[in-house]
């Protein structure tokens, strides 16, 4: 029914233009009589003419003026008519467009006894539009206007009926005077008799958004409503807004959800925006840096966030100020390309690690975590390192610690001074198979070798052994496989001092025997 409505409108329109027509045409018809019967006097009327400078319109009789006053805003004013009078001249573009022509006439299509007068005369262009009779004339002119108001009309009626936008229009009451397709089917789909609510606090005329409750599921959709006064009511325009609605809402929840995780955070958080300003930051940050809360909402520079700091004492303390205010600069720029990573250690004795990380946009984040424990943790393993290392050398045994994969993991002094040829082979990475073929060429040849390696390369349970192996200077080696925590095995060489002196000597190395085996 609203849409037939809408139909009759159009209908409407054009039966008061033909009616318009018929009459002026009938008036004109009189007076031209009465006229004729009194005097024979020239008369005067302004005709249908048009002035161009260009393609834009300078001066127009009235009745050109409403041929072209419903032509689209985006068109030049040459171009209206143009496209107004296509029907009856459709050479008319084509003919303006040669340079050649510069005065012409053109006869209607419909109706030979109209035509078109053109000329060129410098930059400007006279249109004027003609006929042997002045009412044939005055009726092509009012048909011309009268189909180009039409279009228009069906043009404006045909995009408000098609419009994904809803429009729909009432009086003062409240009550639907007519609707677009649109409209209708969003309360079919909604089962609603209306979106705007029942009182008239809704028709202030500014834009705003409301809720429309669903009764079946509880839910709710929500739209973007403006509204402008109407030939004595309201039409109104909506958008469905349910999405951006959900998306906000479901942002806020993120936002908070979110600004919980940060608040929970032990890792200190500043983000600093596009403007190098402080934007957010969380709880650990501010305890971190012993901040008030108060400075820190006030959005603060990051030189003034770091500036503080230093007077706080919760930074590295620079060797001299320019060299400070270099550094300021040095870690925004690294923070933004996400290459900053340093350890602050800082006069009270804590450590933070400091890392910067880019964000869309020019945004960047510091990120401050407090590993003054781990760094001590650190320190101390490195010190019962160093301890154990110092004990293992003051040992006169030769000791080796290998790994159940077979990799070197430490040895002690005498170690190095038996095997070893030089310092240097301490740091290089040593395994158990370059190892053991350093033993077997230091060594009379024995088969207690395979079962050293067998031992060390064993996993599970076992039990410490130990064998006895001649070197190639005569000197007895005890050797001791004992597995310690982890897999691991330690080897241990002792050289067995013999008593008598005559035994001694046939233990010293024997440089025939060295040659040869050279």
């Amino acid at each position: 029914m609203l849409l037939n409505m809408a139909e009759l409108g159009a209908i409407t329109v054009a039966a008061i233009c033909g009616a318009v027509a018929v009459i002026m045409l009938l008036q004109f018809r009189t007076s031209s009589g009465l006229q004729r019967q009194t005097a024979p006097q020239t008369m005067t009327h302004t005709g249908t003419v048009f002035l161009f400078h260009g393609s834009d319109l300078i001066d127009a009789t009235s009745d050109a003026r409403a041929m072209i006053k419903h032509g689209s805003s985006n068109l030049s004013d040459l171009d209206v008519l143009i496209a107004n009078t296509v029907q009856e001249f459709p050479q008319l573009k084509e003919k303006l467009a040669d340079p050649a022509a510069h005065e012409f006439r053109i006869a209607s299509q419909n109706d030979p006894a109209v035509f078109v007068d053109v000329k060129h005369t410098d930059d400007r262009l006279r249109i004027s539009l003609n006929s042997d009779e002045d009412w044939t004339r005055e009726l092509v002119t009012l048909r011309l206007s009268c189909d180009a108001s039409n279009a228009q009309t069906a043009l404006m009626h045909g995009i408000a009926i098609h419009s994904t936008q809803l429009v729909w229009q009432e009086d003062c009451n409240g009550n639907l005077l007519w609707a677009n397709t649109a409209y209708v089917d969003t309360l079919r789909d909604l089962d609603v008799p209306t979106i705007l609510g029942s009182g008239k606090d809704h028709l202030t005329g500014q834009k705003r958004r409301i809720a429309v409750k669903l009764v079946q599921d509880k839910k709710e959709e929500w739209f973007d409503i403006s509204t402008v006064a109407h030939a004595d009511g309201w039409l109104h325009f909506a958008n469905n807004a349910t999405e951006i609605v959900r998306a906000d809402n479901a942002r806020s929840e993120f936002v908070k959800t979110l600004g919980k995780t940060f608040g929970e955070l032990s890792i200190g958080l500043a983000i600093f925006g596009k403007n190098r300003q402080l934007t957010m930051f969380n709880p650990a940050f501010g305890d971190m840096t012993s901040l008030p809360f108060d400075f820190l909402s006030a959005n603060p520079a990051i030189d003034t966030v770091l500036d503080r700091m230093r007077e706080l004492r919760m930074m590295p303390e620079p060797k001299n100020y320019t060299s400070w205010r270099e550094q300021f600069t040095a870690v925004e720029d690294a923070a933004k390309n996400g290459t900053y990573s340093k350890n602050w250690t800082l006069p009270e004795g804590q450590t933070y690690r400091v890392t910067g990380r880019p964000y869309p946009g020019g945004a960047f984040a510091l990120l401050f975590e407090d590993i003054s424990a781990e760094v001590s943790l650190t320190r101390r393993f490195r010190l019962d390192i160093e301890t154990g290392q110092a004990v293992l050398d003051t040992l006169s045994d030769a000791i080796a610690v290998f790994s159940s994969t077979g990799t070197l993991v430490m040895s002690n002094r005498a170690y190095a001074a038996l095997w070893l040829d030089g310092p240097e082979q301490i740091l290089e990475h040593r395994v158990l198979q370059s190892e053991m073929k350093t033993w077997q060429n230091r060594s009379i040849p024995s088969p207690m070798w395979n079962d050293m390696r067998d031992f060390i390369q064993q996993l599970g349970a076992r039990q410490p052994w130990t064998d006895t192996v001649l070197m190639d200077d005569g000197r007895h080696l005890e050797c001791h496989a004992n597995p310690i925590a982890g897999g691991m095995t330690m080897v241990r060489f002792t050289i067995a001092q013999p008593k008598r002196p005559e035994i001694r000597k046939l233990m010293l190395r024997d440089t025939a025997i060295q040659a040869a085996k050279r």
